[in-house]
């Protein structure tokens, strides 16, 4: 039975050019380190560029068990001596991200909700579906929230919203979305995937979490596919895929 809905953040309920975001985002923090450690922005740049590809790589082994959180500032710490889990290095970062950060959705960046978001999320919601924001989870809590706020997502009921405090892997491993489920107490095939991105919102290894792909093209992995005005205007359709689909992986009628 479908239970939960979780949905992707950038391009699925927020419409952002995420390029030119992370290019401010990394910009303003790698300046912060620099400042901060004595080195020069384009060192503070290339270290924190490296760490953050390795986070988004899943570039770990099986056995670590860290946070996302944790593994950006040891490795901040191991490629610039810069220790970001000191509390005042860390207040600053926080005051950015809090203070700082909200303001920079200008024109290029273009922050706002996406079209059908909202109903989309109210059509869910209204029909007793639990729902959770499972964004990848490779930026801080106040950074996650920054978004939030922009595409009017703060008073939805999210069960739970993934961050590198509370994650341990990033899109698409499979292990961030079962550490996910697991702490909504969900099992896999109870929850429909909401994303826009092919290769991040449709997990790896496939371990039975299906998705409802909002972006362009047509996933064959993907149980649905549509804007996601479409997708709350024909909520209907999505859900009977949904079951069309378990019937079929499960081999026996609803």
């Amino acid at each position: 039975m479908l239970k939960a809905v979780a949905f992707d953040m950038d391009d699925t309920l927020l419409s952002i050019n995420l390029t030119a975001f992370i290019a401010v985002f990394a910009r303003d923090e790698a300046r912060l380190l620099a400042d901060i450690g004595r080195k020069s922005p384009l060192a503070a740049l290339a270290g924190l560029g490296g760490v953050l590809h390795d986070l988004n790589a899943n570039a770990r082994a099986e056995s670590d068990a860290r946070t996302n959180r944790a593994y950006v500032d040891d490795e901040i710490e191991r490629r610039l001596g810069i220790p970001l889990s000191d509390p005042v290095i860390a207040d600053a970062f926080e005051y950015y991200e809090r203070e700082v950060l909200p303001r920079r959705n200008d024109g290029v960046v273009a922050a706002r909700p996406r079209p059908g978001a909202h109903e989309a999320v109210e059509e869910v919601v209204g029909r007793g579906l639990r729902i959770a924001l499972l964004t990848n989870p490779s930026f801080s809590r106040a950074c996650i929230e920054c978004r939030m706020a922009w595409g009017g997502m703060l008073d939805m009921p999210f069960e739970l919203v993934t961050t590198m405090e509370n994650s341990t892997r990033c899109k698409p491993d499979a292990r961030y979305y079962l550490e996910s489920l697991e702490v909504l107490g969900l099992d896999p095939h109870e929850v429909l995937m909401v994303g826009n991105d092919p290769k991040r919102d449709i997990p790896f290894p496939d371990c039975g979490i299906q998705t409802a792909y909002v972006g362009r093209g047509t996933p064959p992995r993907a149980t649905w596919c549509g804007s996601m005005e479409d997708f709350a205007r024909n909520f209907d359709e999505v859900e009977e895929r949904f079951y069309m689909r378990a019937e079929r992986e499960a081999g026996r009628p609803r």
